[in-house]
Protein backbone atom coordinates (compact mmCIF):
# COMPACT_ATOMS: atom_id res chain seq x y z
CA UNK A 1 0.00 0.00 0.00
CA UNK A 2 1.14 3.11 -0.65
CA UNK A 3 1.39 6.45 2.25
CA UNK A 4 0.33 9.92 0.86
CA UNK A 5 -0.15 12.80 2.42
CA UNK A 6 -3.49 12.87 4.06
CA UNK A 7 -6.10 14.67 2.54
CA UNK A 8 -7.14 17.80 4.05
CA UNK A 9 -10.75 17.05 3.95
CA UNK A 10 -11.64 13.62 4.86
CA UNK A 11 -10.18 9.82 4.20
CA UNK A 12 -12.62 7.04 2.96
CA UNK A 13 -12.36 3.50 3.02
CA UNK A 14 -13.88 2.43 -0.32
CA UNK A 15 -14.58 -1.38 -0.94
CA UNK A 16 -14.76 -2.55 -4.32
CA UNK A 17 -12.92 0.84 -5.58
CA UNK A 18 -11.19 -0.43 -8.54
CA UNK A 19 -14.29 -0.23 -10.89
CA UNK A 20 -18.16 0.32 -10.77
CA UNK A 21 -20.14 1.98 -8.21
CA UNK A 22 -16.99 2.29 -5.57
CA UNK A 23 -15.25 3.65 -8.04
CA UNK A 24 -17.91 5.83 -8.46
CA UNK A 25 -17.85 6.81 -5.07
CA UNK A 26 -14.62 7.35 -4.52
CA UNK A 27 -14.78 9.82 -7.77
CA UNK A 28 -17.13 12.34 -6.37
CA UNK A 29 -15.85 11.90 -3.04
CA UNK A 30 -12.35 13.11 -4.58
CA UNK A 31 -14.39 15.89 -5.97
CA UNK A 32 -15.14 16.71 -2.54
CA UNK A 33 -11.85 16.83 -1.40
CA UNK A 34 -11.69 13.48 0.08
CA UNK A 35 -8.88 11.11 -0.45
CA UNK A 36 -9.60 7.65 -1.09
CA UNK A 37 -8.44 3.83 -0.01
CA UNK A 38 -9.69 1.86 -2.43
CA UNK A 39 -9.98 -2.15 -1.10
CA UNK A 40 -9.92 -4.77 -3.64
CA UNK A 41 -8.72 -8.20 -4.27
CA UNK A 42 -7.23 -6.50 -7.46
CA UNK A 43 -4.20 -4.49 -7.26
CA UNK A 44 -3.85 -3.45 -10.66
CA UNK A 45 -7.11 -2.29 -10.85
CA UNK A 46 -7.09 -0.44 -7.57
CA UNK A 47 -3.86 1.12 -8.53
CA UNK A 48 -4.86 2.28 -11.79
CA UNK A 49 -7.70 3.51 -10.42
CA UNK A 50 -6.48 5.31 -7.13
CA UNK A 51 -3.90 7.05 -10.04
CA UNK A 52 -6.78 8.26 -11.71
CA UNK A 53 -7.88 10.32 -8.82
CA UNK A 54 -7.99 13.93 -7.65
CA UNK A 55 -6.57 14.06 -4.41
CA UNK A 56 -4.56 10.44 -5.63
CA UNK A 57 -6.12 7.52 -3.95
CA UNK A 58 -4.57 4.85 -2.04
CA UNK A 59 -4.96 1.53 -3.39
CA UNK A 60 -4.75 -1.59 -0.85
CA UNK A 61 -5.62 -5.08 -1.90
CA UNK A 62 -7.39 -7.43 0.78
CA UNK A 63 -9.98 -10.02 0.26
CA UNK A 64 -12.26 -9.10 3.12
CA UNK A 65 -13.65 -12.56 3.11
CA UNK A 66 -10.89 -13.96 4.88
CA UNK A 67 -10.24 -14.28 8.77
CA UNK A 68 -8.55 -11.42 10.20
CA UNK A 69 -8.38 -9.24 6.70
CA UNK A 70 -11.28 -6.55 7.73
CA UNK A 71 -8.80 -6.20 11.04
CA UNK A 72 -5.35 -5.67 8.94
CA UNK A 73 -7.25 -2.90 6.31
CA UNK A 74 -8.44 -1.21 9.33
CA UNK A 75 -4.88 -1.38 10.98
CA UNK A 76 -3.24 0.05 7.58
CA UNK A 77 -5.75 2.53 6.42
CA UNK A 78 -4.99 4.26 10.34
CA UNK A 79 -1.24 3.84 9.75
CA UNK A 80 -0.83 5.90 6.65
CA UNK A 81 -3.99 8.24 6.59
CA UNK A 82 -4.93 8.34 10.16
CA UNK A 83 -8.26 8.54 10.54
CA UNK A 84 -11.25 7.38 8.77
CA UNK A 85 -13.93 9.24 7.94
CA UNK A 86 -16.48 7.42 5.74
CA UNK A 87 -16.90 3.98 4.84
CA UNK A 88 -18.22 3.23 1.78
CA UNK A 89 -19.62 -0.97 0.64
CA UNK A 90 -19.39 -0.84 -2.79
CA UNK A 91 -17.97 -4.37 -2.84
CA UNK A 92 -20.50 -7.24 -4.20
CA UNK A 93 -21.01 -10.14 -6.31
CA UNK A 94 -24.30 -10.90 -8.38
CA UNK A 95 -24.66 -14.60 -9.21
CA UNK A 96 -28.00 -15.93 -10.26
CA UNK A 97 -29.13 -19.03 -9.30
CA UNK A 98 -33.24 -20.46 -8.63
CA UNK A 99 -33.73 -21.10 -5.54
CA UNK A 100 -34.49 -24.85 -6.30
CA UNK A 101 -30.94 -25.26 -7.43
CA UNK A 102 -28.74 -23.26 -4.65
CA UNK A 103 -25.81 -24.68 -3.32
CA UNK A 104 -24.55 -24.21 0.14
CA UNK A 105 -21.38 -23.01 -1.84
CA UNK A 106 -22.74 -20.31 -3.94
CA UNK A 107 -25.27 -19.20 -1.14
CA UNK A 108 -21.86 -18.82 1.34
CA UNK A 109 -20.32 -17.41 -1.15
CA UNK A 110 -22.81 -14.48 -2.13
CA UNK A 111 -23.36 -13.57 1.47
CA UNK A 112 -19.60 -13.92 2.69
CA UNK A 113 -18.66 -11.62 0.24
CA UNK A 114 -22.17 -9.10 0.04
CA UNK A 115 -23.04 -8.98 3.60
CA UNK A 116 -20.64 -10.68 5.97
CA UNK A 117 -17.42 -8.88 5.22
CA UNK A 118 -19.40 -5.60 5.25
CA UNK A 119 -20.53 -6.34 8.94
CA UNK A 120 -16.67 -7.65 9.50
CA UNK A 121 -15.26 -4.28 8.27
CA UNK A 122 -18.11 -2.00 9.51
CA UNK A 123 -17.18 -3.55 13.10
CA UNK A 124 -13.30 -3.15 12.84
CA UNK A 125 -13.61 0.73 11.49
CA UNK A 126 -16.56 1.58 14.10
CA UNK A 127 -14.25 3.10 16.47
CA UNK A 128 -12.15 4.93 13.98
CA UNK A 129 -15.48 6.28 12.57
CA UNK A 130 -17.19 7.09 16.53
CA UNK A 131 -13.72 9.32 16.93
CA UNK A 132 -13.81 11.16 13.30
CA UNK A 133 -17.59 12.17 13.64
CA UNK A 134 -17.86 9.84 10.65
CA UNK A 135 -20.06 8.01 8.21
CA UNK A 136 -21.08 4.58 6.90
CA UNK A 137 -22.57 3.94 3.24
CA UNK A 138 -24.19 0.93 2.52
CA UNK A 139 -24.91 -0.16 -1.49
CA UNK A 140 -27.47 -2.60 -1.14
CA UNK A 141 -29.45 -2.98 -3.83
CA UNK A 142 -33.35 -2.73 -5.31
CA UNK A 143 -33.39 -6.60 -5.08
CA UNK A 144 -33.59 -6.08 -1.39
CA UNK A 145 -37.08 -3.99 -1.60
CA UNK A 146 -38.18 -5.67 -4.61
CA UNK A 147 -38.20 -9.51 -5.59
CA UNK A 148 -36.67 -10.94 -8.62
CA UNK A 149 -36.84 -14.65 -10.21
CA UNK A 150 -33.14 -16.51 -9.70
CA UNK A 151 -32.00 -14.05 -7.07
CA UNK A 152 -32.41 -15.99 -3.85
CA UNK A 153 -29.28 -15.38 -2.10
CA UNK A 154 -28.59 -12.29 -3.50
CA UNK A 155 -31.84 -10.96 -2.58
CA UNK A 156 -31.14 -11.89 1.01
CA UNK A 157 -27.81 -10.39 1.13
CA UNK A 158 -28.72 -7.10 0.13
CA UNK A 159 -32.22 -7.91 2.09
CA UNK A 160 -30.00 -8.00 5.62
CA UNK A 161 -27.60 -5.74 4.04
CA UNK A 162 -30.90 -2.87 4.17
CA UNK A 163 -31.88 -4.61 8.14
CA UNK A 164 -27.93 -4.41 9.13
CA UNK A 165 -27.70 -0.71 7.89
CA UNK A 166 -30.65 0.34 10.02
CA UNK A 167 -29.50 -1.11 13.36
CA UNK A 168 -26.27 0.36 12.81
CA UNK A 169 -28.73 3.73 11.64
CA UNK A 170 -30.14 3.34 15.47
CA UNK A 171 -26.62 2.47 17.41
CA UNK A 172 -24.32 4.80 15.86
CA UNK A 173 -26.62 8.18 16.87
CA UNK A 174 -25.09 8.35 19.72
CA UNK A 175 -21.77 7.54 18.38
CA UNK A 176 -21.98 10.45 16.14
CA UNK A 177 -21.46 8.35 13.02
CA UNK A 178 -24.63 8.52 10.07
CA UNK A 179 -25.44 5.62 8.28
CA UNK A 180 -26.59 5.38 4.76
CA UNK A 181 -28.42 2.81 2.58
CA UNK A 182 -28.60 3.14 -1.23
CA UNK A 183 -30.50 0.52 -2.85
CA UNK A 184 -29.73 0.93 -6.70
CA UNK A 185 -31.64 -0.53 -9.23
CA UNK A 186 -30.08 -1.90 -12.92
CA UNK A 187 -26.73 0.35 -12.80
CA UNK A 188 -24.14 -0.40 -15.58
CA UNK A 189 -21.19 -1.85 -14.35
CA UNK A 190 -19.10 -4.99 -15.33
CA UNK A 191 -21.20 -7.41 -12.92
CA UNK A 192 -23.73 -7.55 -16.20
CA UNK A 193 -20.68 -8.30 -18.52
CA UNK A 194 -22.59 -11.68 -19.43
CA UNK A 195 -25.51 -11.19 -18.31
CA UNK A 196 -27.63 -8.31 -20.00
CA UNK A 197 -27.21 -7.58 -23.41
CA UNK A 198 -25.44 -4.09 -24.71
CA UNK A 199 -28.71 -2.50 -25.86
CA UNK A 200 -30.23 -3.33 -22.05
CA UNK A 201 -27.17 -1.69 -20.35
CA UNK A 202 -27.15 1.56 -22.59
CA UNK A 203 -30.06 1.74 -20.81
CA UNK A 204 -29.04 1.24 -17.11
CA UNK A 205 -28.13 4.25 -14.73
CA UNK A 206 -24.57 5.22 -14.93
CA UNK A 207 -22.66 4.01 -11.66
CA UNK A 208 -21.11 7.73 -11.68
CA UNK A 209 -25.09 8.81 -11.27
CA UNK A 210 -25.17 6.44 -7.67
CA UNK A 211 -21.80 7.72 -6.89
CA UNK A 212 -22.24 11.21 -7.45
CA UNK A 213 -25.45 10.67 -5.18
CA UNK A 214 -23.62 8.64 -2.55
CA UNK A 215 -21.42 11.62 -2.14
CA UNK A 216 -23.76 13.95 -2.06
CA UNK A 217 -25.69 12.54 1.05
CA UNK A 218 -22.55 12.15 2.85
CA UNK A 219 -21.94 16.12 2.11
CA UNK A 220 -25.89 16.69 3.59
CA UNK A 221 -26.40 18.32 6.77
CA UNK A 222 -25.58 15.91 9.87
CA UNK A 223 -28.66 17.32 10.81
CA UNK A 224 -30.39 15.21 8.52
CA UNK A 225 -31.36 11.55 8.96
CA UNK A 226 -31.61 9.75 5.97
CA UNK A 227 -33.64 6.42 5.72
CA UNK A 228 -32.96 3.39 2.95
CA UNK A 229 -32.79 5.39 -0.45
CA UNK A 230 -33.88 3.36 -3.53
CA UNK A 231 -33.01 4.67 -7.00
CA UNK A 232 -34.61 3.70 -10.20
CA UNK A 233 -33.86 3.84 -14.33
CA UNK A 234 -36.65 6.34 -15.83
CA UNK A 235 -37.52 3.41 -17.73
CA UNK A 236 -37.45 0.03 -17.23
CA UNK A 237 -34.02 -1.18 -19.01
CA UNK A 238 -35.05 -4.56 -20.18
CA UNK A 239 -38.29 -2.98 -22.10
CA UNK A 240 -37.16 -1.25 -25.29
CA UNK A 241 -35.53 -1.60 -28.62
CA UNK A 242 -33.47 1.56 -28.64
CA UNK A 243 -30.97 2.71 -26.23
CA UNK A 244 -31.77 6.33 -24.15
CA UNK A 245 -29.80 9.03 -25.45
Amino acid sequence: MSRPDEAPDGVAVVTGGGSGIGLACAAALARRGVRSVLVGRRLHRLEAAAAGLDPQGVALAADLTEPGAPDRVTERVLEACGRIDVLVHAAGVFEKQPAETVDDDHWRRVLDVNLTAAMALTRACWAPLASSGGQVVLISSIAALQPFEGNAAYAASKAGMNAYGEVLRLEGRDRGIRVITLCPAQTDTELWAGKAPEAVRARMMPAAAVGELAASLVGLDRRVDIAPVAIRPVRDPWQGSEPAP
